[in-house]
């Protein structure tokens, strides 16, 4: 399993941004290491970071199926950041058969959106201007 580290939380610089009313500006950290090992460390939070329904002070180790939810209402999927097919989800596969989950955070959805109005925005004037230059 490859190494993962993500800072999550709503400031737009997390690897993970997270809009939502209970989530702070930089909530936790997600951490696995080469031996499939998931650690959640809470960046002390004023609204706090709940494993299994208790106030997770500091950090603990992630079991498959852990519910994580962020400040009183956000339910954090965790699982899904990272390596699907890990030691930790199912051991029986082998390296060669693990699939990666890409990080895709609202920041960099964000970014791509911005580069791709730039892109069909010059798309347009070229062809308008090819336009101008037939008629």
């Amino acid at each position: 399993m490859d190494k993962i580290h993500i800072r999550i939380g709503s400031a737009i610089d997390n690897q993970l941004v997270i809009e939502n009313s209970g989530v702070d500006a930089y909530h936790l950290e997600l951490f696995s290491d080469s031996e499939g090992n998931v650690f959640i460390t809470d960046l002390n939070t004023k609204n706090g970071t709940f494993v299994n329904g208790r106030l997770l002070n500091g950090f603990t180790i992630l079991q498959f199926g852990d519910k994580v939810v962020l400040g009183q209402h956000h339910l954090f999927r965790w699982e899904a950041y990272i390596n699907k097919k890990s030691n930790l989800v199912n051991s029986e596969k082998s390296d060669h058969q693990k699939e990666k989950v890409l990080v895709y955070s609202t920041a960099q959805h964000k970014k791509i959106n911005k580069q791709l109005i730039v892109i069909y925005t010059l798309i347009i004037i070229v062809l308008f201007m090819i336009g101008i230059v037939i008629d």
